[in-house]
């Protein structure tokens, strides 16, 4: 798991995502902190949200699941990567579920081919007993 405090001693100080139960202490953190923090309704806008925070001089990070890399790619190469703005991505990756297993199988290499390498995958298991 990745720690907040990294993060906080990184110089990140505005955070933004969709709920991941597997990110749920990561999430616990931020909310008990006073950083900046706006809970999206989705990962597309969570990465819009991020880039404005960045171009009022805030650093950002975004925190999602794997099933949302899908909605992200769009604004990544159409308005990150041209603009050189490159919010740190946290990622629940499950892939055990039926509904993130596609995504789970090649989210990473989405990202990998568009170019985009500011971010960390939090492994995680959700089997269904």
């Amino acid at each position: 798991m990745i720690k907040f405090q990294n993060l906080i001693d990184e110089g990140y100080n505005f955070f933004t995502g969709v709920p991941d139960s597997g990110l749920k202490e990561f999430i616990i953190h931020i909310t008990e902190s006073s950083v900046s923090h706006i809970q999206a309704t989705n990962e597309g806008q969570a990465i819009g949200i991020a880039v404005g925070a960045e171009l009022v001089g805030m650093k950002s990070s975004v925190y999602l699941q794997n099933s949302g890399i899908g909605n992200i790619i769009n604004p990544l190469t159409s308005l990150c990567i041209p603009h050189g703005i490159y919010p740190f991505l946290v990622i629940g990756h499950r892939h055990t579920l039926p509904q993130h297993r596609v995504m789970g199988t090649f989210g990473e290499d989405l990202l990998n081919i568009i170019g985009y390498t500011n971010y960390h995958i939090v492994e995680g298991n959700n089997n269904v007993q």
